[in-house]
């Protein structure tokens, strides 16, 4: 099985709205990905509700059967709808992916 964890610091102006306005939309998609990506075993989104300076504001968690069954995520439409809503929000990204 592959873990494939991603974390994202977002924008000031975003941080600072108090919630992340479009986490209805993310979560949404998120969910379509549990049910539309073959090979994904789990996927988990976490809002970062502690105050620390180094904090990384969301994350996702996700678990995959196999290598390929991930780059076959990386390439999804759904993927893509996600990172499209992410995007734009975001300053930095973190990416890890291991194998358990």
């Amino acid at each position: 099985m592959i873990r494939h964890v991603v974390m994202w610091r977002l924008k000031p102006e975003v941080r600072q709205s108090g919630r992340l306005q479009d986490l209805a939309r993310i979560e949404a998609t998120a969910a379509a990905m549990r049910a539309g990506i073959p090979g994904l075993r789990r996927l988990e989104l976490g809002l970062n509700e502690a105050a620390s300076a180094d904090a990384a504001d969301l994350m996702l968690l996700a678990e995959f059967d196999s290598w390929e069954a991930l780059r076959g995520y990386e390439s999804h439409a759904l993927h893509d709808e996600l990172r499209a809503l992410i995007g734009p929000l975001r300053t930095e990204r973190r990416v890890l992916d291991y194998q358990l």
